[in-house]
Parts: C-alpha cells; structure tokens; sequence
C-alpha cells in the first residue's frame, strides 16, 4: 500500500525497486500484469484513489520494469483497478476503472469504451475467456457482464 514496487529476475536472489516515474506522492499499486506475449514486458496500474487524486496512472515496461511509459492515452480519469491483455492479440489491452471497461487496439496510445449497454459502474475485476473470446466483468454493485470481443483485432 506503500507504492512501492520490486522486481527480480533471478529467481528471488537479487530485488531491485521499480521507478514508475510517478509522483512523489506514494499511490497504491492497483495491478501488476506480466505479458504472456513478452517476457521482459510488465503492465502496472498505480491509484491515488486514497489521497484523493483520481489520476490515470498506467504504465509499460518492456525491459523488466527498468524504464516505464505512460500508456493511459486518452483514458478518462480515475483510478485504473485492473488491465488484462487479449489471449490472441499482444496490442489488445483491456483496462476497467471507476467508470467502465476500455479497450486499446494499439498497445495503449489510444483507449475506447466497451460495452454498449455496461453502464457507468466501477469495474473491479474482469477476465477474457481465451476460447470464447467473451470478456466476463465485475462490477461494484450492479452484477456481472459478459461482452462477446471476438471482433476486436489489432491495429
């Protein structure tokens, strides 16, 4: 809950902390998600939900969380609670915050609404079936979605 994070790639004997580039202000790490597509890659969503600072916070690393980059594009603000990649396309990213479920095609430059009929809900958890391609959320308070994304392709 500190916002501190650590990464080691030798099996546990050497730990290195991790500079997101963030602000001084310690947020709480939401998610860390390491690519299925690319071992060196790693996905972290980081909160200022408890400070009240609702910035969009979502970063990439492709060299083992030596460097980061901003990924949040146009994503609207609020905390990012989860972000998942698509089982068949490395560029598709799903990330859910207080308000919905968005989708990049384009590795995270720029972010699009999913849903159709989802309301406006906090999104906490969500996962893609990898056979179905059906993208099956959960929700604070209004129940759990299933959203067919076997069209979503890659740009």
């Amino acid at each position: 809950d500190d916002g501190r994070l650590y990464a080691s790639i030798d099996d546990g004997k050497e730990w290195r902390e991790l500079n997101l580039g963030s602000s001084s202000k310690k947020e709480w790490i939401g998610t860390v998600l390491a690519s299925k597509y690319d071992e060196p890659t790693v996905y972290v969503a980081q909160q200022g939900r408890y400070d009240e600072d609702f910035a969009v916070r979502l970063y990439k690393s492709t060299d083992y969380g030596k460097t980061f980059k901003s990924i949040a594009g146009n994503l609207p603000g609020g905390p990012i609670n989860m972000i998942r990649e698509d089982p068949v396309s490395a560029n598709v990213l799903y990330a859910a915050n207080d308000f919905g479920v968005y989708v990049t095609t384009d590795g995270g430059t720029r972010w699009d609404v999913l849903g159709g009929n989802l309301p406006s809900v906090a999104v906490m958890d969500f996962i893609v079936h990898p056979r179905d391609r059906m993208l099956v959320i959960g929700t604070h308070g209004r129940g759990v979605w299933a959203i067919d994304v076997s069209q979503i392709r890659s740009r």
